[in-house]
């Protein structure tokens, strides 16, 4: 008996006449339902294995030997300072990274604290949910349904990987990437380096001053020929809700709010009201971050131009000058 009459015999009870009936549209729609559910658990459960046997391995536990529980209560979002037998377990698993699937080879993709996290929450005395959501944009884990991306710099900066995927910002971006590129041949001691995949404040700066020069001459706005570049200016403009009297400074931490915004949303909170990056040390510290709309709107000028770069095409950010 393969897996799939397996489980059709395990949920025919649940039908009227006692099998899924494949002429019913209800009995259909339900077999359906319940296939997906059940293949939900399949990966999940497979996840969780992989973690397990990471971490049975790496604590030399023997067939038939519970992995140990973290006793000390743990919540979602609350700092904490494991001690004892809970610090020694932590800094065992810490380096411990998950596997590639199907392979006895770490996974590029994962950072040290991973399963170290996934055993102190999942086998907290205060039990959690803990899935793997590792997977295109998600974060590292999900903790009780909240999505709680994994950090164990010792410096402050971080990367949330790529951001290519947001085609909406970084067609923004290379607008304005290209006013600035268009009067930089005006300048021959200008010349324009950046791009959308390697850029920081500084570099953007010049062109939210290039179009603040503009945006106060008007009477060049009434000038033929120069009507398509101000619809462009509008554009970029009207997209970041800029004021006409913004400064070039506010324009460029606009941009990189935006950017920062969009992505944050994506990992760690999925898109949910919230979200968690967790950075941790190997002596079992760990570290929240809370991240909704109102704590990422709160950022001031100043921190988010120190604050968010983009190196090869990855979103950069240095957590103690964005979240303090």
């Amino acid at each position: 008996m393969d897996n799939l009459d397996k489980f059709i015999k395990s949920v025919a009870w649940k039908f009227p006449k006692g099998y899924p009936d494949m002429n019913d549209l209800k009995d259909k729609a339900m077999l359906f339902e319940l296939a997906e559910n059940f293949m939900g658990e399949i990966i999940i459960n497979e996840a969780q294995a992989d973690y397990d046997t990471r971490i049975r391995k790496a604590l030399d536990l023997k067939e038939g030997e519970k992995i140990p529980t973290c006793n000390t209560p743990l919540s979602l979002g609350d700092d904490f300072n494991l001690g004892g037998e809970d610090e020694e377990i932590w800094k065992r698993l810490y380096s411990i990274l998950p596997l590639k699937k199907d392979s006895d080879i770490p996974t590029a993709g994962a950072g040290k604290g991973e399963i170290a996290t996934y055993w102190a929450f999942e086998y907290n005395v205060n039990r959690h949910n803990v899935t793997d959501s590792r997977k295109g944009e998600d974060p590292d884990l999900t903790i009780d349904g909240i999505g709680c991306e994994i950090k164990s710099y010792d410096t402050s900066n971080i990367t949330l990987g790529k951001f290519a995927g947001d085609k909406a910002n970084v067609a923004l971006l290379n607008n304005v990437i290209a006013l600035l590129t268009l009067f930089s041949k005006f300048d021959k001691d200008t010349e324009v380096t950046i791009n959308s995949g390697n850029f920081k404040a500084s570099d953007i700066i010049p062109a939210f001053d290039i179009m603040s020069m503009f945006e106060k001459n008007k009477q060049l706005r009434d000038i033929d020929v120069f009507e398509p570049l101000y619809n462009r200016i509008d554009s970029i403009y009207s997209r970041l809700e800029l004021a006409p009297t913004a400064t070039p400074q506010q324009g460029a931490a606009k941009l990189l709010k935006q950017i920062l915004k969009t992505k944050l949303l994506k990992k760690p909170r999925m898109g949910k009201d919230i979200g968690y990056i967790l950075n941790v040390s190997e002596n079992g510290q760990g570290k929240f971050y809370l991240i909704n709309d109102a704590i990422v709107d709160a950022i001031d000028v100043s921190n988010m131009l120190d604050g968010v770069y983009v190196s090869s095409s990855e979103l950069g950010m240095n957590f103690n000058r964005l979240f303090k």
